[in-house]
């Protein structure tokens, strides 16, 4: 049976799922259940992605990528190893890496999926998410939002009709949506969001906050050295999931900045007013939504979370006191969306489900027209066609009128947005319709809109009298900016034929080498994640061990590596439960 599986192409982390038995099943990657999006080079020049990539980003910054979603759809470049890549590259080297484990894991090719996107993606981060599954050797079948899918895997198989809001905070983007059940369908009923919020956001701000007072004591900016503010990155985004639990965090780093040491206490109180504005950002969005839905908060029957910086007690508690109700999170918030996208590939795939899935578009599409605007005529009045929250697949068309006699041709002009002028919103694209008739001023031109279930635009415009028409599968306004297909799928070629030729070259020693640094991943991970429970001396010597085996893999220094692997192990047997 092939597999449609679902991925959650996320900020931070991404994960894949599969239906095996009728039931989600997350793949593990290293065997973790999600997967650090992050692609790297390392001291080799090889390919890494996920979490070996992410071990390095500390000593290794400038060989490392993380956070590429928040690029997606945009015309900018990041520099890997002696490469450029664009956003939609990097993010298939994370999607491959996805698709290798799960074809591991099932014994089969994986050549179809179900992507999810923050339901505030607009059209060209939707487009650009799409093509970097087809770099990775995918079929997309679908692009769906992130918190539509939430619903479907949260209500899948319990035939109960209720009105739930999806609250989605993520690394990088924040969503919410209104979603009603009945009778087996899952429809959205409106959706609101920031593409640029998220838990990065929240590191950010703690950050801030730790090297302003390290700075104070020390009089050393810690964030303008590359390293040091990576291992500030590193140790500030633990201390931040630590502090969901804890009412107190202590920050340590031996050596962060030449013999200077870093030792702050942070409180949840402190942490959490420092965020308090960024969440209530969040609630405002929230309070948008119910009113674009109709909603009162009261009509509401769950509200469920999303997204692993939904952890944070703040978010909880503000959510609460603004809904009356506590937020559920019986799934796994990290897991529930790439389980949500499989669901819908079993839906795809015609296979018995539970649950029928209706998405909405988020966004206005229109054109550009003369009209009125506040009582004067001007040529810039926005005409929405396809209304925000409109459900999907949809295709909406006006009639639209000539303005000159014997006018040849018209410039068809799409925007996204909300707002009354068109230069307040944003330009899609345009394209030339030539060869009109010959007629006086008010030819009829027909102007339908799609959007498909991928929330992907095309335009038609037609001349009624004749049937003259011309559909345009809808770009970007800067030519510059067209994603090639053809020419990443070549320079992908190029960089993955070069790793391919330096993996089969490898030596016995340099197997050897991969190993250790395999082993030394694992350990690093064990070690880690009993630091807080063993008293200070003991994690001392650990958090030693673990740097002295990641200088060891950038030098590329085996007999260290093995010896501090060696060492590394042998404590933890004392050390483990």
């Amino acid at each position: 049976m092939d597999h449609i599986v679902g991925i959650d192409l996320g900020t931070t982390n991404s994960e894949i799922c599969c239906i095996r038995d009728g039931r989600p099943e997350i793949i593990e990657t290293e065997g973790e259940m999600m997967m650090p999006s992050c692609v790297g080079i390392d001291h080799d020049g090889n390919l890494i992605v996920g979490r070996s990539a992410k071990n390095q980003m500390v000593v290794n910054p400038g060989a490392t990528i993380l956070s590429i979603k928040r690029s997606m759809g945009k015309n900018v470049s990041v520099q890997l190893g002696e490469k450029q890549f664009s956003p939609e590259e990097i993010s298939s080297f994370i999607l491959g890496g996805l698709k290798k484990h799960a074809e591991e894991y099932l014994g089969e090719k994986i050549t179809q999926a179900v992507i999810t996107v923050p339901a505030y993606f607009d059209d060209r981060q939707r487009k650009a998410t799409k093509n970097a599954g087809i770099l990775a050797g995918l079929d997309v079948k679908r692009i769906i939002n992130e918190p539509t899918a939430a619903a479907l895997a949260y209500d899948a198989g319990k035939g109960e009709n209720r009105n739930i809001l999806v609250y989605d905070l993520g690394g990088g983007t924040f969503d919410v949506s209104i979603v009603v059940v009945e009778n087996g369908v899952v429809e959205v009923k409106a959706s609101h969001g920031d593409t640029q919020l998220g838990g990065d956001d929240f590191d950010k701000l703690l950050m801030d906050h730790v090297s302003e007072q390290f700075k104070e004591e020390n009089g050393v900016d810690l964030l303008k050295d590359p390293h040091s503010r990576n291992r500030l990155w590193s140790i500030v985004e633990k201390a931040k999931r630590q502090l969901s639990d804890k009412p107190f965090v202590r920050i340590r780093e031996e050596y962060i900045s030449e013999d200077k040491h870093l030792d702050i206490e942070i409180s949840r109180d402190d942490y959490q007013e420092m965020i308090r504005p960024l969440v209530r950002k969040t609630i405002d969005c929230v309070h948008k939504c119910l009113k674009e839905a109709c909603f009162l908060p009261k009509a509401v029957d769950r509200v469920i979370l999303v997204g692993g910086a939904t952890r944070t007690p703040l978010v909880s508690e503000m959510l609460e006191e603004e809904m009356r109700l506590a937020p559920h999170y019986e799934i796994n918030p990290d897991l529930i969306v790439a389980m949500g996208a499989a669901i819908q590939g079993e839906i795809i795939a015609g296979r018995e489900t539970e649950s029928v899935l209706v998405d909405i578009t988020p966004y206005t599409f229109g054109t550009a027209a003369v009209s009125n605007y506040e009582g004067e005529i001007r040529e810039n009045v926005f005409i929405p066609i396809i209304k925000r929250n409109s459900s999907l697949p949809i295709s909406k068309g006006e009639v639209f009128y000539t303005m000159v006699d014997n006018q040849e041709s018209v410039d068809v002009r799409i925007y996204q947005g909300e707002e009354l002028l068109v230069e307040n919103n944003i330009f899609i694209g345009n394209f030339l319709v030539k060869g009109l008739n010959g007629v006086p001023a008010g030819n009829e031109i027909i102007l339908e809109l799609g959007l498909d279930l991928n929330g992907i635009l095309e335009v038609t415009a037609r001349e009624k009298s004749t049937g003259l028409s011309k559909t345009v599968t809808m770009t970007t306004d800067n030519p510059e900016a067209a994603f090639d297909l053809e020419r990443a799928h070549e320079n992908i070629s190029q960089f993955t034929e070069l790793v391919q030729h330096l993996e089969e070259d490898l030596s016995p020693k340099e197997t050897e080498k991969k190993m250790l640094i395999s082993e030394a991943g694992k350990l690093h991970k064990r070690g880690e994640a009993i630091l807080d429970d063993i008293d200070e001396a003991d994690a001392g010597e650990i958090h030693n061990l673990i740097e002295q085996g990641k200088e060891a893999i950038i030098k590329g220094d085996t007999e260290k590596l093995s010896d501090s692997n060696e060492s590394l192990s042998d404590l933890l047997f004392y050390l483990e439960d």
